[in-house]
């Protein structure tokens, strides 16, 4: 297992565990789901965290949805995006890379905007953060992870643009505004 050695990698690590707490914190809010007498554990609870469509179906991936194409963050690194796929897995985030380290991070996930944002805003995150207006019904800049997080409709908008400081060609005050537009692009699409 391959430590992290750097502050990107290790605030991409806390995110990935804030994530599934808050979706652990998603699911016990909803209740416990059983079938029969076992709870639903692994790929099946996976599963009854993945967005539906009306009628039941699952929604297809952040990535494959297309709520963000590499042209609409093309231009934000020294670098250009080569690829996107979804973050290990996971349905409701998808990554635009380079081929290098700097990367686009979306995550999309119903249900938990509101608390997602309100944690950020209130310092709970211990990380300071700015509101940002205009975008979704809520949202702050987290500068130091170069994040946006915000929300409308309750729908969590999370994007991060993960690179240092010579890989964004975009400076910090332009670069919230610019990602907040991402985010609301993201919001009239779904």
């Amino acid at each position: 297992m391959r430590l992290p050695n750097d502050r990107s990698e290790r605030s991409l690590s806390a995110r990935r565990a804030i994530a599934a707490l808050l979706a652990l914190a998603a699911a016990a809010a909803v209740g416990c789901t059983h079938h029969g007498d076992s709870p639903v554990t692994g790929a099946d609870a996976a599963a009854t965290m993945a967005p539906l469509a009306p009628g039941g179906a699952s929604v297809a991936s952040v990535c494959t949805r297309h709520l963000l194409r590499p042209e609409d963050v093309a231009g934000l690194f020294t670098a250009p995006i080569v690829a996107s796929a979804p973050v290990d897995g996971d349905s409701q985030s998808c990554e635009f890379k380079t081929a290098g380290f700097p990367a686009v991070l979306i995550t999309v996930r119903p249900g938990i905007g509101r608390a997602t944002v309100d944690a950020w805003a209130s310092g709970k995150m211990q990380l300071d953060v700015r509101p940002l207006a205009g975008v979704g019904d809520s949202a702050v800049w987290q500068s130091a992870l170069h994040e946006v997080v915000a929300q409308k409709n309750n729908q969590l908008c999370d994007i991060q643009i993960r690179g240092g400081d010579s890989d964004i060609l975009i400076a910090d005050d332009a670069l919230a505004s610019v990602v907040g537009a991402l985010c609301n692009k993201i919001f009239s699409a779904s």
